[in-house]
């Protein structure tokens, strides 16, 4: 995850629902789990040619990451009108039919409802755990 201005408290949405939440973009995880990664670009080369901008490159990175790793999704959020982000979400696409690793696409804009957030949310963790029993 992320964090845009206002996430209309997806974190602790995803919490109440048993969740494990990992979101790299905080000071913890930028200074402790992510300083000594070097060479982005290269690591995600088969993704991406140039340099997207720090956080898009990185968001890449994470990604990819995230589905060698294993993880059960990954739900990309940014605002309405990030041109870097709105960039990425191709190279996620690849990641997710490479890896086959669900996406779940969150724009936030002055429109955004509590109430539409909640649903997509809960069709994404409904859909991840029909697919975890199948598999």
């Amino acid at each position: 995850i992320m964090d845009p201005f206002s996430n209309l408290d997806l974190e602790q949405k995803l919490a109440d629902m048993g969740v494990e939440v990992h979101r790299w973009m905080n000071i913890t995880n930028r200074n402790l789990h992510y300083k000594g990664q070097k060479n982005l670009g290269v690591q995600i080369a088969e993704y991406c040619q140039y340099e997207m901008g720090p956080t898009s490159t990185a968001n890449i990175w994470c990604a990819k990451n995230y589905a060698v790793n294993g993880f059960d999704g990954i739900i990309h959020v940014k605002s309405a009108g990030c041109t870097p982000e709105i960039d990425v979400m191709p190279i996620l696409q690849n990641i997710s039919a490479d890896y086959k690793i669900p996406v779940l696409y969150l724009t936030y804009d002055s429109q955004t409802s509590d109430t539409g957030l909640e649903t997509r949310v809960e069709a994404f963790y409904d859909m991840i755990s029909m697919r975890k029993k199948v598999v």
